[in-house]
């Protein structure tokens, strides 16, 4: 398996198709496995949160996400085999979890999104094994009763879904406490598939724009991200591809 290092981040260099390749042979093994995915954004974050970075690098496997990390990728001379992001990845994995007996949880975003999330899946999936859920606003005394509610729903797959790094630190300390065997970090995935938020149209997404539009829709909460934050990473990588 190809890998990569970007920004002192090791990067698994697979296809989307290889990596639910990835995903059934880790729910079929035996180990407690860490996937998350890095964006621009990721990479940001992790300049200033050392533990964030450090997590990263003891990770399974991380994933590039997004044309932020495509164009870094190629300015760096270390081309990524394919933008490997949640969004693109999840309607894939639940064609390939359906029938298969794996249970999944779903944990994160605002209460009621992972439920409505749930629900739109198994409008198209019915044959997959939702297990549980729990929205994302969890307080400190609260965690080991969710913790344990996991463990009791015998999840294989949890997806956790409260924004970098809290889900990445999250699955960090918790998931062999839950029991599952493959913790995912996956952003905003549950606003988009629960119909919370709209994704971005196709020419969008084959323009490498998703981000413009995620900007439009959400202006005051995205434009230091996307704006500033998008500038940072860009002057980042041209610093890293022309030091001495």
């Amino acid at each position: 398996m190809d890998e990569i290092t970007l920004f002192n981040i090791p990067i698994t260099n697979i296809t989307l198709d290889e990596t639910i390749s990835l995903i059934l042979k880790t729910l079929a093994g035996q180990k407690f496995v860490q996937m998350h995915f890095v964006n621009a954004h990721c990479v940001n974050i992790s300049r200033t949160d050392t533990a964030y970075l450090e997590l990263l690098q003891n990770s399974d496997y991380i994933f590039a996400d997004g044309v932020g990390m495509k164009i870094a990728a190629s300015i760096l001379s270390s081309p990524l085999a394919d933008n490997v992001n949640g969004t693109d990845l999840y309607p894939l994995l639940l064609d390939a979890l359906e029938g298969t007996g794996y249970r999944i949880y779903l944990l994160g975003a605002d209460p009621g999104i992972a439920e409505e999330m749930q629900r739109r899946a198994l409008e198209t999936h019915p044959d997959l094994i939702f297990c549980g859920t729990h929205h994302g606003f969890i307080p400190p005394e609260d965690n080991e009763d969710v913790v344990q509610q996991i463990r009791q729903s015998k999840a294989d797959l949890l997806l956790v879904a409260m924004g970098v790094p809290s889900q990445e630190k999250w699955i960090n300390q918790n998931l062999e406490k839950t029991g599952a065997k493959l913790g995912m970090g996956v952003g905003g995935l549950f606003n988009f598939y629960s119909g919370n938020i709209p994704r971005a149209p196709m020419i969008f997404r084959k323009a490498g724009l998703e981000w413009l539009h995620r900007l439009c829709m959400e202006p005051r909460r995205m434009w230091q991200r996307y704006l500033i934050g998008n500038l940072k990473f860009l002057w980042l990588t041209i610093r890293l591809r022309f030091r001495p």
